[in-house]
């Protein structure tokens, strides 16, 4: 949801719990499960003040939705917020302690820091990522005072934020040094005294176990972009129920507890770091793909990287991001998908999509619907050119006989732009196919029209040739008049028939149901009533050269007509058959 909530701090080998919903500066604080008064404990007061300074966003409360919100990093938001929850408001602070300098949030350096005049002496606060927060400290507060931070409690406080990192929860950590120079700088941020660890949840949204069971379905990968360490991503992956990839800018081990709780990491998957990323050559980092689900504590460089790699293996990447450092990623990827509600402008700008809900099921869904075009698209094709080909068979196979032409110019306007014209739009708005979102699913081809579609479109094509010159044949040497009445009429009942053989690739009409398209029953319903006005107006038997039909002769012509609904079922039951045999 990136709507980070303190859920537990560290402070001096105690662990406090934070209760409390979304941003609502509300929820009472626990210690080992009981509920405890925070003014009575210094180190928990000491550790909300001096995070309260360093947090550079701004909570609200928005009357017209009842609710509370931010505004700023969700990162420094969770912070405030539970600062005000022990009772600090920043505005209030920030009077008392005005800030001098800062030093803002860089992907780089993994840290934020300030300085505050506190009484005489100015404050530098740093919040950050842990590991590099522990690289930095030389000392760790206990009680008010400042110890030395030896190897042997570096290590028990790495143990202590790889235990809350393989709950899920992102982990930073904060330290102090009261410094006599009041101009911040990144050479002067060393010797830091420790103070304490924030946890902070990151709910899943609801809508993701089901969205992933879907991605999974239709055979797509989810690369999944963090900030978290790679234990928690690894976390959230497994809780979102399914096997994707996860680029993030997050430790290890935050990464990987997310990537749990995702359902994105499994058992035996590969985790790659940035810094495996940069010591990398050549191909190695594709070669790694293939079982790699989680990359942790990335930069945007490794982004780009981790993109070019999935491009040099074929792979068609959509990219979702929020942030100014999503966009030249979002901008390398084939698809960028940007959020509408917490992205950034720049984001918003160098995507593709903007999903107005933040919600990744909207993705899924937008795939399915884009399948479907892609299949309607094909249907379409597929009937104007079978039956453009089968006139152009007609055609042709009479010049080469010495027959007349069996067709004539208004004849063959009049079928493709009535006949074809009412079938084709109706064929368009046929509803979806089921299992678009099967592994199962095609990869689209260089070219729509596939060596599939040509197949049908001649088995389509040849019964409309040899039906229709089979009854040409019959009445051009005594009645040229109604043997063109005949070809016009089976070439167009060939085309009412084609349409309905077109819905689908492989399931036979008569597994379909008839009127799951209303629009293709109405437009068959139009044509056929066209189609007798043509023949038996006489405004239209002038325009058309036409002639009234007999019964006997529509009893003729709807059977040969229906020979391509035969040689279509025929072809989609070997079709079928060849699909079993390669799954078995």
């Amino acid at each position: 949801k990136n709507e980070l909530v303190i859920r537990k701090v560290w402070i001096n080998d105690k662990i406090f719990e934070v209760g409390g919903t979304g941003y609502e500066p509300k929820g009472e604080i626990k210690i080992d499960g009981e509920i405890i008064t925070p003014a009575n404990n210094n180190e928990l007061l000491y550790l909300g003040r001096v995070s309260s300074l360093v947090a550079n966003a701004r909570l609200l409360y928005a009357e017209e939705t009842k609710n509370w919100r931010i505004s700023g990093d969700p990162t420094d938001a969770a912070i405030l917020v539970f600062g005000e929850k022990l009772g600090f408001h920043k505005d209030d602070l920030l009077r008392e302690s005005p800030l001098i300098s800062e030093i803002p949030f860089d992907y780089k350096l993994k840290y934020h820091a300030s300085t505050n005049q506190i009484e005489n002496s100015p404050l530098v606060t740093v919040v950050g990522a842990p590991e590099v927060l522990l690289s930095l400290c030389a000392h760790i507060k206990c009680d008010g005072e400042d110890y030395s931070l030896g190897k042997e409690k570096k290590e028990k406080l790495e143990v202590a934020f790889i235990k809350m990192s393989e709950q899920g929860l992102r982990v930073i950590a904060i330290a102090v040094r009261n410094d006599a120079s009041k101009q911040l700088k990144v050479e002067s941020i060393h010797s830091l005294s420790f103070v304490g660890f924030f946890a902070m949840q990151d709910t899943l949204r609801p809508e993701v176990s089901l969205a992933m069971t879907r991605a999974k379905e239709a055979g797509i990968r989810v690369v999944m972009i963090t900030g978290d360490h790679k234990i928690t991503a690894t976390a959230i992956a497994k809780e979102a129920g399914i096997r994707v990839v996860m680029i993030t800018g997050d430790h290890k081990i935050t990464a990987t507890a997310i990537a749990k709780e995702a359902g994105i990491y499994q058992e035996g998957d590969t985790v790659l770091t940035g810094e495996e990323i940069e010591n990398m050559y050549g191909n190695e980092l594709a070669s790694k793909l293939g079982n790699t689900t989680v990359f942790a504590r990335v930069t945007p460089e490794h982004k780009m990287q981790i993109i070019n790699a999935y491009k040099s293996l074929g792979e068609i990447i959509a990219m979702t991001g929020d942030g100014v450092n999503d966009a030249p990623s979002l901008v390398a990827a084939d698809l960028g998908v940007s959020m509408g509600k917490i992205g950034t402008e720049v984001a918003k700008e160098a995507s593709d999509i903007v999903l107005l809900d933040d919600n990744f099921g909207s993705i899924v869904s937008a795939i399915e619907e884009g399948r479907s075009i892609y299949k309607t698209i094909k249907k379409v094709i597929l009937y104007l050119f079978s039956t453009s080909a089968g006139e152009v068979f007609v055609i042709s196979a009479a010049l080469f006989l010495g027959y007349p032409l069996p067709i004539l110019a208004a004849q063959i306007i009049w079928l493709n732009f009535v006949t074809d014209g009412f079938l084709d739009v109706a064929l368009a708005m046929e509803p979806k196919e089921e299992g678009l979102l099967s592994g199962k699913f095609e990869h689209p081809k260089k070219y729509i029209v596939d060596s599939l579609m040509i197949q049908r479109m001649v088995v389509m094509a040849l019964p409309m040739m040899f039906g229709t010159l089979f009854l040409f044949s019959q009445y051009f040497e005594t009645d040229i008049a109604k043997a063109w009445t005949i070809s016009l009429t089976v070439l167009a009942v060939f085309q009412w028939f084609n349409a309905w053989n077109c819905r689908s690739e492989n399931r036979s009409i008569f597994s379909i149901n008839w009127f799951s398209n209303k629009y293709l029953v109405g437009a068959t319903v139009v044509v056929i009533v066209l189609q007798i006005a043509a023949i038996y107006m006489p405004i239209m038997q002038k325009i058309l050269r036409t002639v009234p039909l007999e019964l006997s002769e529509w009893l003729l012509i709807i059977p040969i007509a229906a020979s391509i609904i035969v040689a279509e079922e025929v072809r989609k039951f070997f079709y079928r058959r060849k699909v079993a045999l390669k799954l078995m």
